[in-house]
């Protein structure tokens, strides 16, 4: 029997600032590095043609759309691939979809798991109405250096307690600190992939706060959502019920997006009457150059609520551009898990049924 796939993609934003920033020269060098990182038990691919692509904002993004779209459904439909990870987010990939059958899923003999964020965000919530696709909208890997990055600069004084916080010093530190790390955490993320993959799950869970609204000791919750710019494309499309939100809880984040941007985008939702069909909302990070804006997302949002409808909201750093980051399932039922504090509001968290998930 041939050895389940780990599949490499590379269907929105160019990946060479991935490879250079890794030390690659070729994909085939990243390709044989991931191998290296999830051992002999799978075999990892991926299109080097793809991966090398670049871009050009001013003219067209890429030109390689059916390409793009033609490794992501062979890619779903290979019942040989375990797991697809998208290696980083950025563009192009929401006019691509429409060249994507991805009721090639429902053919499929076994489970297949997709891991994307950010730009992601559409792909991950239409694979995730499917019985043998386990999505998760999870970090591309290509994002780690600057997630740590941005970490570093915001943990200065806790790392390098002598350096003053927003000089040149520090931005120099915290690049060097993310860049230093790239490779490891990069290796670590694979390896995180192959225990989801086996239903052993993974050390990096969901948690937040209760900041609004009530929650029972112990809920049942299933996730649709993730970055809300890269969500909205999908309403009144023949997509949009893979944002259903009738009994879901809706989940958001966004980074470098003015308030006001953020207000016109939750109208949006509001508009759709996502507010008084979804069972809560979970909110994710969203910041700026200038930092956390979540009191201030929260504060729009009670503007968007209905106002005899108290929603539960949860506030949590562990999803969206922020490092670290962890695996929030769409489409398929957590557990919720409420837990008093003496003092402050009650800490909630995700529990995945990671065994029942084992793919192979």
């Amino acid at each position: 029997m041939s050895k389940p796939k780990i599949h490499l993609l590379a269907i929105a934003g160019t990946c060479r600032g991935l490879l250079e920033g890794l030390g690659f020269r070729t994909a085939r060098e990243l390709i044989r590095f991931v191998q290296q990182a999830v051992g002999e038990g799978y075999r990892v691919t991926g299109n080097a043609r793809l991966i090398e692509a670049p871009e050009d904002d001013y003219h067209g993004g890429r030109d390689d759309d059916a390409a793009r779209a033609t490794d992501f459904q062979r890619c779903l439909a290979d019942d040989a691939t375990a797991a697809a990870v998208t290696l980083r987010g950025g563009a192009w990939l929401t006019r691509i979809l429409p060249c994507v059958n991805f009721d090639v899923l429902k053919r499929r003999r076994t489970g297949v798991a997709l891991f994307g964020f950010s730009e992601i965000t559409t792909a991950i919530n239409i694979a995730g109405r499917y019985r043998r696709a386990y999505s998760f909208y999870d970090l591309g890997p290509g994002f780690l250096r600057a997630g740590m990055s941005e970490y570093a600069r915001r943990s200065i004084k806790a790392l390098q307690p002598e350096i003053e916080p927003g000089s040149e010093a520090a931005d120099a530190f915290a690049d060097g600190w993310g860049s230093g790390q790239f490779r490891t955490k990069f290796a670590e993320f694979f390896r995180d992939v192959v225990g989801i993959v086996e239903g052993r799950g993974t050390t990096r869970s969901v948690t937040g706060t209760l900041v609004a609204g009530r929650l029972p000791a112990r809920t049942s919750a299933t996730f649709i959502g993730g970055n809300l710019a890269c969500m909205l494309p999908l309403l009144g499309t023949p997509y949009a019920k893979a944002v259903d939100p009738a009994d879901r809880w809706i989940v958001i984040e966004d980074v470098n997006e003015a308030p006001d941007r953020i207000d016109r985008m939750l109208g949006h939702l509001t508009l759709a009457g996502f507010w008084s069909r979804c069972r809560g909302v979970m909110l994710g990070d969203f910041h700026d150059k200038d930092g956390d804006q979540r009191a201030a997302v929260l504060a729009l949002l009670k503007h968007h609520f209905p106002k005899r409808r108290e929603l539960p909201v949860v506030a949590t750093r562990d999803v969206g551009h922020i490092w670290p980051i962890a695996p929030l399932p769409v489409g398929r039922p957590v557990e919720l898990v409420r837990t008093p504090t003496r003092r402050g509001r009650p800490v909630v968290h995700l529990r995945p049924p990671w065994a029942d998930w084992a793919i192979r």
